[in-house]
């Protein structure tokens, strides 16, 4: 069974109760719910649309709108250029005063939801004086549908209603996360509301960027596992804290939710045209780990791999998601959400005599101290330094520091991929067609697949991007005969991903000739649009 329902009138009018208040009831009966709010830059007015996909085998999201419930013309206007509706139900303020709740009442009876469950969960968040009048709305609304499109009851057990950066704070501070530093910029801002409430968690508000970049290593050096978080123009000022980060070997992740730009864009949409910029964030010469979860599941572990690995390898980390990761709403089974072990590398408790911080060694990886620790002092400086921190502009010196931070990355390619976890999943390896892709697109490729059950089709999804796992290029290579295709698909006109991968997966040459083809958008949907333009 799959179903798609959307509410969509002006920000403020409680679109965002509507949608949670649904999501969770359907999460409660054991549906996989996919909940996607687009948004514009007001605060109130506009139009706003939330859409709930709803199954009972797996998410999925698409511009297929069953259901669609709006308050008025420029709420079908506006959204009928990037959706396809089936049943419409316009619901006019001059016959319900309070549209919400009696669209609320409508959705309820057209999802077999009982009317006390809505009841509970709607009303309850409104105040006290509020809710008589409401309840006649809400039943009003129940009491238009005369036949629902759901059965009724449970499908299976209960699951949570996520936001993604909910997902990413939980898998934080469920792996150790003891400091978060960020200044508001959507679409990673609900990041903050997910930590500074917690108290495992020191939560900092710098002035800026730059501020919070370097308060976040300020808090790593002092020994606390650190995170910071923002989007396009906040990691621009971030920048080159990277460098100092690579050059001192204090590590720090950054979580970086991309949204359309250049510059402010639009800023309340999703995009995925800075994956360049981070795969090549630093200056010189310095690269990188670059993660990107496609899951929420996989968000929630990926997270805390990436404090383990600043930890371990002593380098930063940009965790790389998008607004429609940040901000959408999934159902999560909870019992999946089990944490990393926290993994603290080469922590020197008892440094002895002549602690040398950063001693050159074969994994290119040496032992660390924090503050406090008896013998444990050294200097941790941007420029660059012998084996104990002192500054030098000795050639042999730098040559031989440098090569043991590059050193770090191969280490981490031996250590980190191996057989418990690849940085590649595969979906449907004898497929004869895959779709190249990261994070949050898999929902609408599966969407796309699951229209075509006559074609073989597969997905390859790349979860840590620098470094590449080689074993996804020795795949490639095993299967190239029988591969007639790889389609990437991505979120930017200039196609970064296929970039970025195709000399490092050898699809330049004579062997790949003609098999590679692209689906390029700076956006989504029209992504969606696209990939039924092509099967149509």
């Amino acid at each position: 069974m799959k179903l798609s329902i959307a509410f969509s009138w002006p920000a403020g009018s409680g679109i965002n109760t509507c949608g949670t208040v649904f999501g969770q009831i359907l999460s409660d009966s054991g549906y996989f719910v996919y909940g996607d709010k687009q948004y514009s830059s007001l605060i109130r007015g506009g139009n706003n649309i939330f859409a709930l996909y709803v199954s009972d085998t797996g998410h999925f999201i698409g511009n297929q709108i069953d259901h669609y419930l709006y308050f008025n013309a420029f709420a079908r206007e506006k959204n009928a250029l990037v959706y396809r509706f089936g049943s419409e139900y316009p619901i006019d303020r001059k016959i319900y005063k309070n549209q919400n709740s009696y669209a609320a009442g409508l959705a309820a009876k057209l999802l077999w939801i009982d009317m006390e469950t809505i009841a509970s969960a709607f009303l309850g968040r409104l105040p006290e004086v509020a809710r008589e009048l409401n309840r006649g709305y809400l039943v009003s609304g129940y009491e238009a549908v005369s036949e629902p499109v759901m059965a009724p009851g449970r499908v299976a057990e209960p699951k949570k209603f996520l936001y993604g950066n909910e997902a990413v704070a939980m898998g934080a501070m469920d792996s150790g996360l003891g400091f978060y530093a960020a200044y508001p910029m959507t679409p990673a801002s609900s990041l903050i509301d997910a930590v500074s409430g917690d108290h495992r968690v020191i939560f900092f508000q710098g002035e800026d960027e730059i501020a919070v970049a370097m308060s976040m290593l300020g808090a790593k050096f002092a020994g606390k596992r650190s995170m910071c978080g923002t989007s396009g123009g906040g990691f621009a000022l971030m920048s080159e804290s990277l460098s100092f980060s690579n050059q001192a070997e204090l590590g720090g992740v950054y979580v970086f939710s991309q949204r359309a730009g250049p510059s402010t864009g639009t800023p309340t949409f999703t995009a995925q045209g800075d994956l360049a910029y981070a795969l090549n964030a630093s200056f010189g010469d310095t690269f990188p780990i670059v993660v990107a979860p496609y899951t929420y599941e996989n968000g929630y572990h990926l997270i805390g791999k990436a404090l383990n690995w600043i930890d371990t390898y002593q380098h930063p980390v940009i965790f790389l998601i998008d607004k429609s990761f940040s901000e959408s709403h999934m159902s999560v089974d909870a019992s999946a959400l089990v944490a990393e072990p926290v993994r603290r590398g080469k922590l020197v408790t008892e440094p002895g005599d002549a602690f040398a911080r950063y001693a050159v060694t074969d994994d290119g990886i040496s032992g660390y101290s924090v503050p406090g620790t008896p013998d444990g002092e050294f200097i941790a400086t941007s420029y660059e330094h012998d084996v104990y921190g002192k500054e030098t502009e000795d050639d042999a010196v730098k040559t031989q520091m440098e090569a043991k931070r590059f050193r770090k990355l191969d280490t981490f390619v031996q250590e980190a991929f191996g057989p418990d976890f690849f940085g590649y999943d595969i979906v449907n390896p004898d497929a004869t067609e895959f779709f190249v892709t990261y994070g949050i697109n898999f929902y609408g490729i599966r969407w796309h697949i699951d229209r075509h059950p006559e074609k073989n089709w597969g997905i390859i999804l790349i979860k840590v991007i620098q470094p590449l796992d080689p074993r996804l290029r020795e795949f490639l290579d095993a299967n190239a005969e029988r591969i007639e295709r790889l389609t990437f698909v991505e979120q930017n006109f200039s196609g970064q991903l296929e970039q970025y991968l195709s000399p490092k997966l050898g699809l330049l040459g004579d062997r790949w000739s003609g098999k590679i083809s692209r689906f390029r958008s700076n956006s989504l949907y029209p992504i969606f649009e696209e990939l039924l333009w092509e099967t149509a």
